[in-house]
């Protein structure tokens, strides 16, 4: 039954609270908790307004980083801010797909890979809902979405720090998830997956009912690595013999399952090879092949070599996985680390490895979980591949930071 209490020591999955017999003042820990989230938002409220008044001329459809290179639907009646030269990046994709998500209007033939695309449903169609299926506010409801998915994640690390005996002011490190940046550079749908993970560890210990039920069915409508987050799951369940359990959770799979089904009878095949056969062969790929940033020497240097602290990062992630399995210290979170951890491992597509910004946040649900294992446990060093991958990603903040200061100093 969905009511039914948590796996662990003495209901805890992640193992008991640092500090049990701690007075805890709840309601002044919930309005610290609802300060850290709302300044969470405020700053990259802030931060968005300042690159779109500075870099995008006021235009926020710059934060989508559309390029020039792809042909935009001609009906789509707003004013966009075009990347000359560029294929620009995958935010692009979410925008047609918040426009059009019913592929009422032939927006997928803008789009590349639309079967891939239109499987991640749940951010642009949330949007298009939330907007009324109005072309003119769709953007404004999608940013809000974004920053909603921010809010929650803060405020959900704030409370499980705060479960755990440590400060609330933890949730701003939500800020610094990879997945979590580049959401707010580039608006993809990758920091609602990343909020989700987040509500996943927390309902474990406080909400194991509907909550986490709600989690796991909306994580593989985001995107499908949501679907390893519910698998994990209903595999501890099976191995932990709780079968009825385990049944019902699976029953989250059905919304993503029906609507996959549906957009393979409207798109074609995708011809995408995302896996090897071989564990760690694209991972060694990138790692023999440093990427030839066409930058001047210096800046390249750097680039590169904060390009091999993020996949130490990863390599270091894939490792403490495989640590995890022997012991039921993690409970229910070993097997989703470890079925991350094969995603990582199994991924082949170079378009990713190549790109920091590409597997930091594919990967994040590896990192973050890991991380936020670290939190009950006091076994900081969990946290290092995430801390290990953020620099290369805040690096590509720098030159719109640096343009930024120059044009408000005049």
């Amino acid at each position: 039954m969905l009511h039914s209490t948590t796996v662990g020591q003495a209901g805890y999955p992640l193992g008991p609270p640092a500090n049990p017999a701690r007075p805890i003042c709840y309601r002044e820990e919930l309005r610290t908790s609802l300060l850290v989230a709302a300044l969470s938002v405020l700053a990259v409220l802030a931060w968005q307004a300042l690159a779109v008044h500075y870099n995008y001329a006021g235009n926020w459809t710059g934060l989508y980083c559309i390029g020039d290179r792809f042909p935009q639907p001609p009906d789509l009646a707003e004013r966009l801010w075009l990347f000359r030269d560029t294929y620009g990046y995958d935010g692009q994709w979410y925008h047609l797909i918040a426009h059009d998500p019913w592929q009422k209007r032939g927006f997928d033939r803008f789009i590349d890979n639309p079967r891939v695309r239109y499987h991640r449903i749940l951010l642009p169609g949330l949007a298009w809902l939330l907007a009324a299926g109005q072309d003119r506010n769709v953007d404004a409801a999608y940013r809000a979405l974004v920053w909603l998915s921010i809010f929650l994640g803060s405020f959900w690390i704030a409370r499980y720090a705060g479960l755990h005996g440590l400060t609330p002011w933890l949730g701003l490190a939500f800020l610094l998830v990879p997945a979590v940046l580049v959401t707010i550079d580039r608006l993809t749908v990758d920091s609602v997956l990343a909020c989700l993970c987040v509500g996943f560890i927390l309902f474990l210990e406080t909400a194991p009912g509907w909550p986490l039920y709600v989690v796991l069915l909306a994580a593989p409508l985001v995107r499908d690595t949501g679907l390893v987050l519910l698998a994990g799951y209903v595999g501890t369940l099976v191995l932990e013999r709780r079968f009825g359990r385990a049944a019902l959770f699976s029953t989250a799979a059905l919304p993503a399952i029906v609507w996959v089904g549906l957009v393979s009878t409207r798109t074609a095949p995708t011809q995408l090879t995302l896996t090897s056969l071989w564990p760690l062969a694209g991972y060694a790929q990138r790692i023999l092949h440093p990427y030839p940033y066409p930058l001047a020497a210096p800046i390249a240097f750097a680039a590169n070599l904060l390009d091999y602290a993020s996949l130490a990062g990863i390599g270091l992630a894939i490792v403490w996985a495989v640590i995890l399995v022997p012991g039921k210290k993690a409970g229910a979170v070993t097997i989703p680390i470890l079925a991350f951890a094969a995603v990582a491992a199994f991924l082949n597509l170079h378009e990713i490895w190549d790109d920091a910004y590409a597997f930091g946040r594919v990967l994040t649900p590896l990192l973050l979980l890991l991380a936020l294992v670290a939190i009950p446990k006091r076994r900081w060093a969990m946290a290092l591949p995430l801390l290990l991958v953020t620099p290369r990603i805040l690096m590509q903040f720098a030159p719109q930071a640096l343009h930024v200061v120059k044009a408000m100093l005049g």
